[in-house]
């Protein structure tokens, strides 16, 4: 007569320990998946928080240098309406002082013209601090912001009360009393992002 040890005393079996390791790899990649979806989501966070501050620093920047803006007719203050792609790309140009005179360049004035325009995808700030240069050493370029889908600026006009789409320095005395910005950005969203930014020129923002 033969002895058969109760069931609790074998082994597991080839197909148990199959299952268990299957259990443990699915337990395992939805754990590994959770902590991939959390760390992409807090990154999506950190940029996003870093393109809003980005954004609103170059607002700020426009909004202080509009406000401070001249008009001089060697520098006439300017508005171009115009388009790229079927959406706005308009250019502002202007004379503006503020800190802008490096602590060495005891020479320079501080007075400088600013050019902001759209080049494709990205708003650029062009800054000319030698006003009677004619090259280009002076010119200085930054990029403000991307994914620029459209940039375009309205200018308020005192006389007749009205907003339009263009401001030529050269045919007026004056500069417009305020003006509205319009960014528009893409998201990865369908619906672009609009962000809209009003300044009163020539008193502080």
């Amino acid at each position: 007569m033969s002895f058969r040890p109760p069931r609790s005393e074998q082994g597991f079996t080839l197909v148990e320990v199959l299952l268990a390791v299957a259990l443990v790899a699915v337990i395992a990649t939805m754990v590994f998946s959770a902590l991939y979806l959390t760390a992409s989501a807090i990154d999506r966070t950190r940029t996003s928080a870093t393109e809003e501050q980005l954004l609103r620093s170059t607002l700020r920047v426009m909004a202080e240098e509009l406000a401070m803006s001249l008009q001089h007719p060697a520098s006439p203050w300017l508005g171009i309406n115009a388009q790229q792609g079927g959406e706005p790309a308009d250019t502002i140009a202007f004379l503006t002082v503020g800190p802008f005179r490096p602590v060495s360049a005891t020479t320079d004035t501080e007075m400088v013209r600013v050019v902001y325009t759209r080049n494709e995808a990205s708003l650029m700030r062009i800054v000319r601090r030698n006003l009677f240069g004619i090259n280009d050493e002076s010119l200085e370029q930054m990029e403000m912001a991307k994914k620029v889908r459209g940039f375009n600026v309205r200018y308020y006009n005192r006389t007749g009360n009205i907003w339009t789409d263009e401001w030529d320095g050269r045919a007026r005395s004056g500069v417009p009393m305020a003006v509205l910005i319009e960014l528009t950005l893409e998201q990865d969203t369908p619906e672009p992002r609009i962000i809209r930014q009003w300044v009163s020129v020539g008193a502080p923002s």
